[in-house]
């Protein structure tokens, strides 16, 4: 069984813009780029174990005691081993023992320079998902981390699909063959009842392996734009 990356190694930049009063005379953007090293480590029964190595990461507002807080929060999650199915879904975090273990040190060191509620909340919602790995899983399968990788896209597929999205609505996956290329697009279903007002997104594949993809989201006062590029 051919594991979905082809290769032992490829790298690819993910990228989520942040766009908060779009619609206003003080609308501001942020944006976090993150490169990642994806190392196929082999099969264990019908499923594929990867390697994430996140190698790089730029964050648009680093420059400024909130920015440098968030990246360095995300150190935590720059090593992740994980167990995916045939799908391209995330069934395990191999090494959430080491996640745990490096987490009260990230605390500790953060702990000297960052005080108050709002930081305690943040450490305790990232304690309360390190101890549940359902949590991680679903977290870690978000656009904002690595949805548009692991999150059943790592090949194409010929009819449609639909998965339930964590916002509360159906995402529809709709391919459509051009020529060595296939393109998914991805459209809501249901969206009245839920605080999205529009989603949408496009991923391309050429001859089966995957090279780019985006999904946005708008809702309330917030646009969000997440991106992969595939780059080596």
């Amino acid at each position: 069984m051919e594991h979905p990356l082809k290769n032992l190694c490829k790298t690819y930049r993910f990228e989520t813009i942040v766009i908060s009063n779009p619609d206003t005379s003080y609308s501001t953007q942020k944006s976090y780029v993150r490169t990642a090293e994806i190392y196929y480590l082999g099969n264990e029964k019908d499923c594929f174990k990867y390697q994430i190595l996140v190698v790089d990461f730029n964050f648009s507002n680093d420059d400024n005691a909130a920015g440098k807080f968030l990246k360095q929060i995300s150190y935590l999650f720059d090593e992740l081993e994980l167990t995916v199915d045939h799908d391209g879904n995330i069934m395990r975090v191999d090494n959430i023992g080491f996640l745990r273990s490096r987490w009260p040190e990230i605390v500790d060191r953060l702990s000297n320079t960052h005080k108050g509620e709002a930081i305690e909340n943040y450490f305790r919602q990232i304690s309360s998902l390190l101890d549940n790995e359902e949590d991680l899983i679903e977290f870690l399968g978000g656009y904002n981390m690595f949805g548009l990788l692991f999150n059943g896209l790592l090949q194409p597929f010929d009819s449609r699909r639909k998965r339930q999205s964590p916002d509360g609505f159906i995402e529809m996956m709709t391919p459509v063959k051009e020529g060595d290329k296939m393109v998914l697009t991805i459209s809501p279903e249901n969206l009245d009842g839920t605080e999205v007002d529009h989603f949408g997104g496009l991923l391309q594949f050429k001859k089966g392996h995957y090279e780019e993809g985006f999904t946005e989201v708008k809702k309330h006062n917030t646009h969000l734009k997440h991106s992969l590029l595939w780059i080596g």
